[in-house]
């Protein structure tokens, strides 16, 4: 029988250059990068990726040297020596050896395994914790394990951030440096990670040096105190969420209510946000009694709330009795910790759950800051946040008032009025009246007879005023409305999609 003899939760080597280059060579010759791996085995992309033990079928023979990388780094499986020998090419378990990335087990047969899993993705090789040990035995992850990129909620995370030009990037929390790598890698002059385990620290230079990326800096300490006198243009955030008594997995638990990491970066903001500079960050927060999720973020700005922009945009909204039902559900969470998840919510008084995006902008200048809240709609991209966020700047300037007045908005294509009647005096009378559009906010707005039926007149030809002035002659607004005040609801209307 195999014997491995490893030290348990082993890291990778920041080996020279050389060793790195060579390291890069064998995985391009040999074809391990998302297209060759996604192509052996049949699957739309790595995140896709279904492991031996969970039932893949296909590649299930070593025939390649593809194949006994995928084995090796994917699967976390054993790879006979003579196998590998014959597969690989000349010097190949050495390269990989030489970087701490397979140990030798003693046989017979004498195989090699992987000591971490490294996956390609996002043009890279990434390299993060295993799940499961090198024997496959049935141990928890250690408190600092590094969490593997391309999972779902990672993914999406980096999908929302923009790819526009920069300075200066902090991504907080960096983890396996996936973040900042790609920043670094198209559009930041340099990119930063700060993360508070060692271990995050350690594989982010790993990942930084396996892919040759020069201007990316990777540092270890609490929130902000690595870069302590430095500020950016750009910072972005995935903070751990769950709430948690304790923190038992760092990439993981997010304090006592699940926010205390997010309320320090964004309590951070002022003394490391550039003016002009922008904030992005993906949450599970709350929305409570008395005090909705944004109105939380301002508090956490501070004496400085004023200086900021705010924009969230809800992916999901979920009452927590139902997120704690979907939990009980799935049974793969203890009972004491969805008993603490209940008693937390109610103690706080949580109305809905929200998990989804956060976006800052520090204004550059003097002028009245926003915030806006919308729910993510079909088709929305992160083009249609900054595109929100540059509107609700421009209409809520005083400045503006005669351009919005001038304005000539007209119906979204998708936008739906649903008119609810109901018995009145014995015969049916319309007495509900609701604007819906799908895209690409999810936007449903109640309003009142005379407000849908001028919205109705909207087709791009007739101007704000216009529509106003119509309004009063129809005797739908009083002859003492102010036409600021009518220009004010078309421009709301055009922020939740409804108008454009």
């Amino acid at each position: 029988m195999a014997t491995l003899a490893t030290t348990p939760n082993p890291l990778p080597r920041l080996g020279s250059g050389e060793e790195f280059a060579a390291a890069r060579r064998l995985f391009q010759s040999c074809g391990f990068e998302e297209p060759g791996v996604t192509g052996r085995l049949g699957i739309e992309g790595i995140a896709a990726f279904k492991s031996i033990r969970r039932g893949r079928r296909t590649a299930l023979d070593l025939l390649s040297p593809l194949d006994a990388l995928i084995r090796l780094f994917l699967d976390g499986e054993m790879v006979d020596e003579a196998v590998a020998a014959a597969l690989m090419p000349e010097g190949a378990i050495a390269s990989l050896a030489a970087l701490n990335l397979v140990t030798r087990v003693t046989g017979p047969p004498d195989s090699w395994v992987s000591t971490i899993l490294i996956y390609p993705g996002f043009g890279f090789w990434m390299a993060s914790d295993r799940a499961t040990a090198m024997d496959h035995s049935d141990s928890s992850l250690p408190t600092d394990s590094v969490y593997p990129a391309v999972i779902e909620n990672t993914r999406d995370f980096l999908a929302t951030l923009p790819q526009t030009e920069c300075e200066a990037l902090l991504d907080l929390g960096t983890g396996s440096g996936i973040a900042a790598l790609l920043a670094a890698s198209r559009y930041a002059r340099h990119a930063w990670g700060a993360d508070i385990a060692a271990r995050a620290v350690k594989f982010a230079e790993f990942n930084q040096r396996l892919n040759g990326i020069a201007n990316a800096t990777f540092l270890e300490g609490d929130m902000y105190a690595p870069v302590e006198g430095m500020t950016f243009d750009r910072i972005v955030a995935h903070p751990p969420y769950v709430p948690a008594a304790r923190t038992r997995l760092i990439y993981r638990d997010g304090g006592e209510d699940g926010e205390q990491i997010l309320r320090r970066a964004i309590e951070g903001l002022p003394r490391f946000l550039r003016p002009g500079g922008r904030f992005y960050a993906s949450a599970m927060a709350a929305d409570c009694e008395g005090e909705a999720f944004e109105e939380r973020i301002r508090k956490w700005l501070g004496v400085n709330q004023n200086e900021f922009d705010l924009v969230v945009v809800s992916h999901w909204l979920r009452e927590p009795a139902q997120f704690l039902a979907n939990t009980r559900d799935k049974g793969n969470v203890p009972v004491a910790e969805t008993q603490y998840l209940e008693d937390l919510w109610k103690r706080r008084k949580v109305q809905y759950l929200l998990h989804g995006r956060i976006l800052l902008r520090r204004l550059a200048e003097a002028r009245p800051s926003i915030t806006a809240r919308v729910q993510r709609g079909k088709g929305m991209t992160n083009q249609h946040i900054e595109w929100l966020l540059d509107w609700e700047t421009r209409v809520r300037n005083p400045a503006s008032l005669e351009w919005l007045i001038n304005f000539r908005p007209s119906l979204a294509p998708q936008c739906r009025l649903v008119v609810q009647h109901n018995v009145h005096e014995g015969r049916f009378a319309a007495q509900d009246f609701l604007l819906s559009c799908p895209s690409p906010f999810d936007s449903d707005c109640h309003v009142d007879s005379w407000l849908a039926a001028s919205i109705s007149g909207c087709d791009g030809r007739q101007t704000v005023r216009h529509r106003f002035e119509e309004a009063i002659r129809r005797g739908q607004l009083d002859a003492n409305s102010r036409e600021e005040d009518f220009a004010a609801i078309i421009a709301s209307m055009v922020s939740w999609g409804i108008l454009i």
